[in-house]
């Protein structure tokens, strides 16, 4: 009994311990950006971002070289021109490790559903990478772009939106699988990140741009981008951006609310300094006279981390009046900012369709086919319950105290 269990676990042994599959480490290089442009010759013209690998190793040998190798080629298909990069490139291209996707505004406007399907079916993929549209410039000059401190140029964009988000809420923060699943349904249309090159482009490409303590060229974020299915249509600010993902998932930012109740010119009015936190949000549809509603109701908590009012902080009228400011302020933005979407593209981005569908099924189907018509007419309510909890380690102000003529 004991031989032939030692046989048995012999064999397994030897038929688990085959690598026939292995690749080496020095056989694969690891793409980190894709920019999609359009082709002078050919449909696309598809550039990647390769990480050289041997900068970050701490026994570099040869001397330095920059952090990131570019290719492009041009042709009909994204999955024919990925196989064909070997043309250029030696060693085999992984793609697990993909942080953006770059599409051109070129290309976003006649549409992006065939190299989307391409990527959602490849299995090469992972849902982590950030899908961006480019403005100003081509998608390539993006890839192309170094930083100081994060030089390979995908690393520092997927960084950078993930500190935007956790610390402002700027980045709708869509990736593969949430635009497939807005552009499958037909209660919300696909948005996504923007970005813009403050800077000259050739300037980025240089390695002294990495030398400057101000660097001449700079990758941003600027808002986000508008979809009717698969094709752009417009554009949001940064701070519209912020608006829409108030209605999503936003989880903490910070603002300047006014102290006066009047409209005055920014240099002339003061400001309290507010972050907020544990935000909840619910998106409604109810049924008023045969025609929809759309509701908002955000729930969560601020805390005032700097204040240019003079009102008395002890004082418990002051944190209820401050209170009224936030909630005012912020339903104002979230609701003028649906109010641009429905006049300016009448699509339905937010998800109100995918929520009326699940709260009034029957009567959302009688208008599932025409919904962003029905989403553009529709009236707007914003509820807001941000509650004011703590003034940071400080209660009354010393500005209060401070003599004045």
């Amino acid at each position: 009994m004991k031989l032939r269990n030692a046989l048995s676990i012999l064999g397994c042994v030897v038929m688990l311990a085959g690598c026939w599959d292995r690749i080496e480490l020095n056989d694969v290089s690891i793409v980190t950006g894709l920019a999609v442009d359009e082709g002078e010759n050919s449909k696309y013209r598809l550039t990647i971002e390769v990480v050289n690998a041997s900068q970050f190793s701490t026994n570099q040998m040869g001397g330095e070289a920059a952090p990131a190798l570019t290719y492009a080629l041009e042709g009909n298909s994204i999955s024919e021109l990925l196989h064909k990069m070997n043309i250029g490139i030696t060693r085999r291209l992984i793609f697990s490790h993909t942080r953006v996707l770059y599409i051109s505004e070129k290309i976003a406007e006649k549409g992006i559903l065939e190299f989307i399907d391409f990527l959602d079916r490849s299995g090469q993929f992972r849902n982590d990478f950030n899908i961006m549209v480019t403005k100003g410039e081509k998608a390539e000059a993006f890839v192309k772009v170094t930083y100081p401190i994060q030089k390979v140029p995908s690393l520092k964009i997927h960084k950078q939106t993930q500190s935007f988000n956790r610390e402002w809420g700027g980045d709708p923060g869509v990736r593969l699988t949430d635009f497939i699943s807005a552009l499958t349904s037909k209660g919300r249309n696909p948005v996504s990140a923007t970005l813009v090159i403050k800077g000259d482009p050739k300037k980025g490409e240089k390695s002294e741009n990495n030398m400057k303590t101000s660097v001449d060229t700079l990758v941003e974020m600027d808002g986000m981008a508008v979809f009717r299915d698969d094709r752009l249509i417009g554009y949001l600010s940064v701070d519209e951006t912020r608006n829409y993902y108030w209605t999503q998932k936003l989880k903490t930012t910070s603002m300047s609310v006014p102290c006066s109740n009047e409209e005055k010119k920014p240099e002339d009015e003061r400001y309290i300094a507010v972050t907020v936190s544990e935000t909840h949000t619910k998106l409604k549809v109810d049924n008023s006279n045969g025609k929809p509603v759309l509701k908002v109701n955000i729930n969560g908590e601020t805390r005032i981390e700097a204040t240019q009012c003079m009102n008395d902080l002890t004082k418990i009228d002051t944190y209820d009046d401050f209170e009224k400011k936030i909630n005012r302020y912020v339903a104002n933005h979230i609701q003028e900012t649906i109010k641009k979407v429905q006049t300016d593209f009448g699509v339905d981005i937010f998800g109100f369709g995918d929520a009326f569908n699940r709260q009034h099924h029957k009567e959302y189907k009688k208008v599932e086919n025409n919904w962003d018509e029905v989403f553009a007419q529709a009236d707007v309510e914003v509820d807001i319950n941000l509650h004011l909890r703590r003034s940071g380690v400080r209660g009354k102000t010393f500005i209060t105290e401070i003599p004045r003529e």
